[in-house]
């Protein structure tokens, strides 16, 4: 008699494969870093226990808050308030040096037709006679210095026109003085003709002056504007830059590569 082994049910089944690292996220166990805990909330694969998520490895981030794009616009509202400034600044440099050449120049010591005036001169103020009348007139003058030798007097290369104190002046000679010393220098106009005279300054005596104020008048506006364009071109190519970061980080969940842009 032989034994037989009692039937038995076939049975199958499938056995579940171990999910992969990569397949599902997992909940972090109790000593998990915040960055783990992060990765997981957002849906994030996790390394193998043991091991850390690294930054700029492609692990998704909570999003990052967006603030003000940077530099601000006020940087380009002040670059061309220094523009205007100095405009301004140069416009009142040269008006001051213009109206102080014109006062230099203008005659300080004033005598009427046919009379006189002693007046200490120098060659370095280039001194220069004066004239003012109510209309064309012939005028004779002479400048002697104290031994009586006399001055030359030459007519100025170029018309020179001062006013001051409501009374216009024109330049009649310059007074060539050999030396500086007190001279005496008369005139006298047309019989009935109202002529006033007087000895005052070129105005090529305070051509540095001059230059000065319009040194001012051209430098420091041009400098205000290269000024103001280079600050306006630094803040808008900067402020794009940071702009395109700023929607990379919002699209991607975390600043790509490296810390957000600076402040």
């Amino acid at each position: 008699m032989s034994e037989s082994n009692p039937p038995v049910n076939d049975a199958t089944t499938r056995i579940p494969r171990p999910a992969s690292p990569g397949d599902q996220p997992y909940p972090p166990g109790p000593t998990a870093s915040p960055r783990q805990h992060a990765a997981a909330q957002y849906g994030a694969p996790l390394p193998p226990p043991g091991q850390t998520l690294p930054y700029g490895a492609g692990q998704p981030y909570p999003p990052a808050a967006r603030g003000p794009v940077r530099p601000r616009v006020l940087w380009i509202v002040l670059a061309w308030l220094v523009a205007v400034i100095c405009t301004v600044v140069g416009v009142a440099g040269f008006a001051g040096g213009l109206f102080k050449t014109l006062g230099d120049a203008a005659p300080t010591h004033t005598f009427a037709s046919g009379g006189s005036v002693s007046v200490r001169l120098d060659p370095a103020d280039k001194p220069m006679l004066y004239a003012s009348a109510s209309g064309p007139t012939d005028v004779t003058c002479f400048a002697l210095d104290s031994s009586g030798g006399k001055a030359d007097l030459t007519r100025p290369k170029a018309s020179q026109v001062v006013t001051a104190n409501g009374r216009t002046w024109e330049g009649l000679f310059d007074i060539g003085v050999p030396a500086p010393g007190t001279y005496k220098v008369s005139c006298k106009g047309e019989d009935g003709k109202q002529v006033l005279f007087g000895v005052g300054k070129s105005l090529t005596a305070s051509a540095g002056t001059l230059a000065g104020g319009v040194a001012s008048l051209f430098l420091l506006p041009l400098g205000g504007f290269l000024f103001a364009v280079i600050v306006t071109i630094v803040v808008l190519v900067r402020r794009r830059g940071n702009r395109k970061r700023m929607a990379a980080a919002s699209a991607y969940g975390a600043w790509p590569q490296g810390a957000p842009p600076a402040a």
